[in-house]
């Protein structure tokens, strides 16, 4: 199955080219946006900082526990200053960095900020052995135009829990953007990385990607959660910087032509 709805391939859309919104009250340009959530004190829910980093202008996020001020580095796709700058201005220690998936524009940060705050970089299983394969990595560096930094040195597995303070990150296995592409859990906030964006899904014509797959993954380990779900995606290709899984799911054609409609 490798059309889109309603007549629109987007997965045939070069995100080489930088998105970029018109500035207003509400929104600005991704390059300039930070977003703040306030997590609450001994639960489950953290604090979020979201900024865009990279030539492809990739969301990422700090994910941090209110109580301790551990945090995680999610996706850094560049800018590590910037990212380092951020650490020090809300006063949080970072524990370790995790990657939703092994694409180049996702992980351009992960050496300097390793090294810089001697933390592990983690990464699903599959993606860490697609990845190291020469032929994939040439395959990789041609469609992106990019050079990946070094492998991961932390292997995640589906369902694996990691605790960051009193906040808990569950990882979920979504493959289809890539075989070891995944999702993060804190609480009521899902980090989609390039699985799912609000209102789209990520390119599945890159090598080692599946619509089929990803369709599946989907279904099963995303729709599977409560509807109150906060999707933050890995790029600002929506209207809105965030959406929720009940808006995803009256929304996103993907979703209701591909998925809902053939239940």
């Amino acid at each position: 199955m490798n059309f889109s709805p309603r007549g629109f391939n987007k997965n045939l859309i070069n995100f080489a080219f930088p998105f970029r919104r018109t500035q207003n009250e509400t929104h600005c340009c991704p390059e300039e946006h930070v977003l703040f959530q306030q997590g609450a004190i001994m639960s489950n829910q953290p604090d979020i900082i979201q900024t865009v980093t990279g030539a492809y202008q990739v969301n990422t996020y700090i994910v941090s526990c209110p109580e301790t001020k551990a945090c995680v580095l999610i996706d850094p796709g560049g800018d590590a200053e910037k990212i380092l700058q951020l650490l020090r201005e809300n006063v949080l220690q970072a524990q370790c960095i995790l990657n939703t998936h092994g694409h180049a524009d996702h992980i351009l940060a992960n050496m300097e900020l390793k090294k810089a705050l001697d933390v592990s970089v983690g990464m699903h299983r599959e993606d860490v052995l697609f990845f190291s394969r020469p032929d994939i990595r040439k395959k990789s560096e041609k469609e992106l135009g990019l050079t990946a930094p070094g492998a991961a040195d932390r292997v995640l597995e589906d369902g694996e829990i990691i605790k960051v303070g009193t906040v808990e990150i569950q990882v979920l296995h979504t493959p289809g953007h890539t075989p070891g592409s995944v999702c993060f859990l804190v609480g009521d906030n899902l980090f989609t990385g390039d699985t799912l964006f609000v209102g789209d899904v990520g390119r599945t014509d890159l090598t080692g990607g599946s619509l089929q797959t990803l369709l599946q993954s989907i279904k099963e380990k995303i729709l599977v959660l409560p509807k109150e779900t906060t999707v933050w995606p890995g790029h600002n290709y929506g209207e809105t910087p965030t959406s929720t899984l009940a808006w995803e799911m009256k929304e996103n054609p993907y979703i209701t032509d591909f998925i809902l409609a053939e239940e």
